[in-house]
């Protein structure tokens, strides 16, 4: 008889042991306080900047962290894409951060970037230097607010250009030097080297730059650029090139 009862006492002592276990857990949590601030991710924005919007003052509790309110904090910065906050136990507030690349340098009085999404960037934000293509001709409007995105439709078929040529070839991206609006349609490149023209149209992109980076890989790389007038990629299946005075079409599949 004895059995059953002493059963019943060594649950009893299980369960007071697991909520007292509980209790100084809880303890414990509510003890903690924030005694490092830790980033990853930055490199254009400085370190002191994102540690200001945090604004996480170091000997808080950590669990009186409110996590939601720093990441909107981060975000409040244009150049960050996506911010997480993390506690990292026991005394850790670990802020990551993806920031916003500049793709294109947009040529007007008060220089201003784009990224790929088309969200307008200041130009001087850090000691960061970019080498970009100038955008010209596109019609942002004389004020602009960071942190927007443009909704010129050459804008953003611009950029578009840029993103595909970067995932075509990296060497095709730094090939462009500018891209030209003409005429509020047709887009016009011109090379890093020796500024020659290439006449883009409007309208597939893809097809478009796969055939620009065939023609310069297979046919420029022999030739070279001394005799190139211009390249236009306006027609269906073919590189049109004009060498001293002469038209060439190149076939490309």
């Amino acid at each position: 008889m004895n059995s059953p009862r002493k059963k019943k006492y060594g649950l009893l002592g299980l369960l007071f042991a697991f909520v007292g276990l509980i209790v100084f857990a809880n303890f414990w949590k509510s003890s903690l306080r924030v005694t490092r601030v830790t980033l990853e991710g930055n490199r254009i924005v400085e370190a002191h900047e994102l540690f200001q919007l945090a604004q996480i003052h170091q000997g808080s509790l950590i669990y009186d962290i409110d996590l939601k309110a720093i990441q909107k904090n981060l975000l409040s910065q244009c150049y960050i894409k996506e911010a997480t906050v993390e506690r990292n136990l026991p005394s850790t507030i670990q802020l990551t951060v993806l920031e916003r690349t500049p793709i294109a340098l947009v040529n007007r009085p008060d220089i201003v970037y784009l990224d790929e999404d088309g969200v307008i960037l200041p130009h001087s934000i850090s000691k960061e230097l970019f080498d970009l293509p100038v955008l010209s001709g596109l019609k942002l409007g004389q004020t602009i607010s960071f942190g927007s995105r443009v909704r010129d439709p050459h804008a953003i078929e611009a950029l578009q250009i840029l993103k595909g040529a970067k995932m075509v070839n990296i060497e095709l991206y730094h090939l462009i030097s500018e891209i030209q609006i003409r005429n509020d349609s047709d887009m016009v490149f011109y090379t890093a080297e020796g500024g020659v023209p290439i006449i883009f149209g409007d309208g597939d992109i893809a097809d478009k730059l796969v055939r620009l980076d065939a023609f310069w890989s297979q046919v420029i790389e022999e030739r070279g650029l001394q005799n190139l007038q211009y390249v236009d990629l306006r027609y269906d299946d073919q590189v049109i090139a004009r060498w001293n005075s002469k038209l060439n079409k190149t076939k490309t599949m």
